[in-house]
């Protein structure tokens, strides 16, 4: 045994001093042209695959993969911060993107085989060593939209279909670039930006680029536009005029409910009622409190969570938020969303 152990000994110390020499001495050869030795691309990627199916849960809060609002966005923003690497639906890759090692694989091939909860953990988290980043936020629920899309990828998407999604016009005022997502009056999941103030949206906007206010897909967005051009960008939203529009249909009930939740006084006197700061009627008027008034209610639900959880920043009176948020429950926030969706923008900004 004591000669087992001193020859396990002098091969450590050998391996350690060889290792060393590889560093020291640069003897590993980083050139990409030369590729990895047989067989290190097959270890590489099995161990890849496996370790994302030990660590990739099944997710309780998956939203419908297939609303088409959901879809757009995720595509909107892969094409602005993925497709350079993975191409588009139907494209090949450019001889540069084949020369990387390793080469990433065009998006029909990296998607395939992958469940919605696996591909939400690997956007979630990026690969090392592979030039896959990470999520640029903190909070991942905002990932969905991407899996959204890459799920209808693998369905098949063509690339028509695909350019119609993200082909938009050449910009000539400062808002089209947003416009991309938030025209038309925003989605389901995008609010529209026209009834709030240029304080408001200068704020928010900001508070993407520092961090303050998470986001993977408006952190990406906000670093596309330079930084002191943000003050006219929310100076040209509020100037727009706010869009109308048919009210989403609510149960009565639950509006109701909603109406009652956002007049009450919290027990906490130093935080008000929603209704104080939000309207209809506020008595604590600023530019920095944002207009509820027919914002989208899966947005309102979403941002409403997150307040709540704690994962939501930005702005002077963030703790304030966060305060008369955290005993909200679930059904609470269903009715307050339910309320503020169905109420008209607030005169004035």
């Amino acid at each position: 045994m004591r000669r087992v152990m001193q020859t396990l000994m002098v091969l450590a110390v050998l391996g350690a001093v060889a290792g060393g020499a590889v560093v020291g001495f640069g003897l590993f050869n980083v050139s990409a042209r030369v590729g990895h030795l047989p067989g290190v691309s097959w270890v590489l990627h099995t161990t890849f695959r496996n370790s994302v199916r030990l660590r990739a849960s099944r997710r309780d809060d998956m939203p419908d993969l297939a609303d088409p609002s959901l879809i757009e966005l995720g595509a909107r923003h892969y094409d602005a911060a993925c497709r350079t690497c993975h191409g588009a639906p139907g494209e090949t890759p450019s001889a540069t993107i084949a020369a990387m090692v390793p080469a990433p694989p065009m998006i029909a091939t990296a998607v395939a085989d992958w469940q919605p909860h696996e591909l939400h953990w690997i956007v979630s988290n990026g690969v090392k060593m592979s030039g896959m980043p990470h999520w640029p936020a903190t909070r991942d629920d905002d990932v969905w939209p991407v899996v959204a899309f890459l799920v209808s990828v693998q369905d098949g998407m063509p690339g028509d279909d695909y350019a119609a999604l993200t082909d938009l016009p050449a910009p000539r005022a400062p808002g089209d670039y947003c416009l991309g997502c938030h025209g038309q009056g925003g989605s389901d999941h995008v609010p529209p930006l026209e009834q709030q103030s240029a304080a408001y949206l200068e704020m928010s906007l900001r508070a993407y680029l520092d961090g303050t206010r998470s986001s993977g897909i408006m952190a990406h967005a906000v670093s596309e536009v330079p930084a002191e051009t943000l003050g006219g960008l929310a100076q040209w939203f509020a100037d727009r005029p706010a869009e109308g529009g048919v009210l989403p249909d609510m149960p009565a009930e639950r509006i109701a409910e909603g109406r009652a939740l956002a007049q009450a006084a919290t027990g906490d006197r130093d935080v008000p009622a929603c209704q104080a700061c939000h309207g209809p009627d506020a008595s604590e008027t600023s530019e920095l409190f944002p207009d509820l008034g027919r914002l989208p209610a899966p947005y309102l639900r979403t941002q409403l969570t997150l307040w709540r959880d704690g994962k939501r920043g930005g702005g002077p009176r963030a703790d304030l938020m966060r305060k008369a948020a955290q005993h909200l429950s679930d059904s609470d926030i269903e009715a307050l969303a339910a309320f503020y969706a169905t109420l008209p923008p607030q005169d004035g900004k």
